[in-house]
């Protein structure tokens, strides 16, 4: 049905505006004369006008329950006579559907969104008959028809609506052709598109969307390699033969391939060329690409900002030679006035103290801005994993050129409190009970109670951290720990303490330094009784003995967060001192390389390489006991995935025990699903010896297999990893089930 406005006036030409006499309303059911007649604003007595009565028409249509309308007029009388004669919208009964095979029709219904007593519009019936296209579409029915078609009203006035639909065969993309093409091959072409051809291996889905958005792809393709004017002209689309695949001719013109020329710089006072130049992405005579014109916009950028000019502006000119195909470009600068930052105002935290906000901040009001110590400013502040979101604002000041900043987070769960349970080839029955919070009443303190549990070990700690001890940057920790290992040879007891120490090293660049000071009573018992073991010189000690030791450790970490991070690196040096000038009944040394790299591939996959290296020795005539020897498999810092826990070891007369020298090798390739989801494939590679003179890097045990991690709110980070073990008596497959953030 259309919208029919009519007027109807028979009026002399020379009349004026005619009062009105009468207002009478026909063919409404449902909604009242007195809405209609007050919508329609003209009532016996007024001044009627063509121009009065079609804004009255408007607003009867604007109340949204009628699908067409006209206004009949008679002024014969000598007064205008209105007849309002208007088709009412139906009322919705129920939707039903007819054809349907590929959508379900109870989630159709509520996707739809039209209600039982609902007046439905014209409009709203077309945009349900789209939907229900779009839908279709996307299970590959680009064919299918839909029409609408009210059925007979029943006694209380309400109809059905039905939609008939007709899905159509199943059709994918079969055939994407190019023509205009002689740089680069269709192949090339269709690389960089995300609509692909249906094949063994590809759905050949087509969305008119990302069709849309491939034909800007293949225009960037051109524009990054030489051909700064390519453009899409067009495209058709056909269906072939088999009537089930559709066939698209995308049509290009290249344009002049483009080398760059000259570089020119005008405007600037405060930076020389020289500086900008080295800005560039592009030197004389490469291939012109737009993404690399577009960095080096960036570049220049950066360089304004970071020496206080945040007006900075930067207008580039290009100067095409079609003739000998070299492109000129040419800066126009306007540096403007160095702005000062008035003040800093922090918003969006709920929970978090500004303090504990502030004082990872690099820039302070009054500093001049500089854009590399903002980044960095949102780096230690994101860093913290307080928050999910960390976003910069600005606000000009009127009459200066200084800003004030208004930097906005968005708060995130930092409580931990859960319960796992696994079961693993070597521990069995496992599991875990957590408690913990790293913002506790939002000052930034770390405190937990971690309890962990199986047939071979039983621990539990309780820790506290104050990062910033007084508000300075130093940290003070401790923690208490009970811990109790059962194994073939012995099992032992542990129980003590620990306090830390800690400072950022200001002079080296995301650096760190800290000391720990360790006291615990270890007792061993239930020893094995075979003198032929190595493990039987645990019976030489009296049990229990005390370890007094010191740890020095020193790292550095610039990785972009915490919890799956994408770009940067840690790396820690670590060495501990036991006995000795410290007291305490056992002695030794060791000496502990911790180094992760973590490269950015393409999307969001991201490479990880890491080396572990120990080294265990003596002090004076004490040797360290046997459980501090290092071994290998499992997960954690001494963790080689594919083996048990603990089952990789040095190799003493015909027995296997721990090593005092160990490396461990990792290669990751990660997917980063969303923020909160990460895949892995991974690779290691590690070993133990008695000493470094008898290592063989040939010999490494290897591992490969899968793995998932899941960052959990309140429960933390959870992962399992598969993976096989190459070598060995026991080769194959080994789970590992494993919760917290060193994996």
């Amino acid at each position: 049905m259309k919208n029919l406005l009519t007027a109807i006036a028979i009026l002399a030409a020379s009349a004026g505006a005619l009062p009105v006499g009468s207002v009478e309303i026909e063919g409404n059911e449902f909604v009242s004369d007195s809405l209609i007649s007050g919508a329609y604003g003209l009532a016996p007595g007024s001044a009627w006008s063509v121009e009065t009565s079609a804004e009255g028409l408007r607003r009867i249509f604007g109340l949204g329950y009628f699908s067409g309308a006209e206004v009949l007029v008679d002024s014969s009388s000598g007064l205008v006579n209105v007849l309002l004669r208007v088709s009412e919208n139906r009322l919705l009964s129920s939707v039903e559907f007819e054809g349907l095979d590929k959508l379900d029709e109870v989630d159709l219904r509520d996707t739809l969104m039209l209600f039982p007593g609902q007046t439905v519009t014209l409009s709203e019936i077309e945009s349900a008959r789209r939907l229900i296209l779009s839908m279709l579409a996307e299970k590959h029915r680009h064919f299918a028809t839909v029409e609408a078609e009210w059925q007979d009203p029943d006694a209380g006035g309400r109809s059905v609506l039905l939609f008939r639909v007709e899905e159509g065969p199943d059709v994918r993309v079969g055939e994407i052709d190019f023509t205009g093409n002689t740089r680069f091959s269709d192949s090339d072409l269709r690389g960089e598109m995300k609509t692909k051809q249906d094949s063994f291996w590809r759905s050949g889905r087509f969305r008119q969307s990302d069709f849309m958005e491939d034909l800007g792809k293949v225009e960037r393709y051109y524009r990054d390699h030489g051909y700064p004017d390519a453009r899409v002209t067009g495209y058709t689309r056909s269906v072939l033969e088999d009537g089930r695949h559709l066939r698209f001719e995308i049509t290009v013109e290249e344009g002049r391939y483009y080398r760059l020329g000259d570089v020119s710089f005008t405007g600037n006072s405060a930076v020389p060329d020289s500086t900008l130049e080295k800005a560039m992405r592009m030197e004389e005579g490469d291939e012109y690409r737009i993404s690399r014109f577009e960095s080096s916009l960036d570049a220049l950028y950066e360089i304004f900002q970071d020496r206080g000019f945040f007006y900075a502006e930067v207008e580039p000119s290009v100067n095409a030679d079609t003739a000998s195909g070299v492109i000129d470009l040419g800066f126009r600068i306007n540096e403007g006035e160095r702005a000062h930052i008035r003040m800093i105002e922090i918003t969006g935290n709920t929970r978090t103290m500004d303090n504990v906000i502030r004082r990872e901040l690099r820039v302070q009001p009054g500093d001049l801005f500089q854009r590399a110590s903002l980044v960095r400013s949102l780096r230690n502040v994101y860093y913290l994993n307080y928050f999910d979101n960390v976003v910069p604002e600005f606000r000009s000041i009127e009459g200066s050129p200084d800003i004030d900043l208004v930097i906005d987070v968005e708060e995130k769960s930092t409580g931990k409190a859960g319960f796992g349970a696994g079961y693993g080839a070597t521990d069995g029955f496992n599991g875990y009970l957590e408690l913990g919070e790293t913002n506790l009443f939002g000052r930034g303190q770390s405190v937990n109670i971690n309890y962990q549990f199986s047939k071979r070990t039983q621990d539990i700690e309780l820790g506290f951290t104050e990062p910033w001890f007084r508000d300075t940057p130093l940290s003070l920790g401790g923690e208490l720990f009970h811990t109790t290992s059962f194994r073939d040879e012995y099992d032992r007891r542990r129980t003590g303490g620990a306090v830390t120490v800690g400072r950022v090293l200001p002079w080296i660049d995301y650096t760190s330094a800290s000391v720990r000071y360790l006291l615990e009573q270890t007792d061993v018992y239930n020893i094995t009784d075979d003198s032929t073991s190595y493990y039987y010189s645990l019976r030489d000690r009296d049990w229990p003995q005390w370890t007094s030791s010191v740890r020095f450790r020193i790292g550095r970490d610039s990785r972009d967060r915490q919890v799956f991070p994408g770009e940067g690196s840690q790396n820690i040096l670590t060495t501990e001192f036991a006995g000795g000038m410290l007291g305490g009944d056992i002695g030794y040394q060791k000496y502990l390389l911790d180094s992760s790299w973590f490269i950015p591939s393409f999307w969001r996959f991201i490479y990880m390489v890491r080396a572990r290296v120990g080294l265990l020795g003596s002090i004076g005539p004490d040797e360290p006991p046997a459980y501090e020897l290092f071994e290998l498999g499992g997960t954690g810092f001494y963790g080689v995935r594919g083996y048990p826990s603990q089952s990789i070891g040095a190799v003493e007369g015909f027995e296997t025990v721990g090593g005092r020298s160990m490396l461990i090798l990792t290669a990751e390739y990660r997917l980063r699903v969303i923020d909160q989801i990460q895949l892995s494939a991974f690779f290691d590679a590690g070993d133990t010896w008695n000493s470094w003179a008898s290592c063989d890097l040939g010999a490494l045990r290897k591992g490969a297999g899968l793995g998932i991690r899941v960052e959990v709110p309140m429960l933390g980070v959870m992962g399992l990893d598969y993976g096989y073990g190459f070598d060995g008596p026991e080769r194959g497959w080994e789970p590992h089930f494993q919760f917290g953030a060193d994996f």
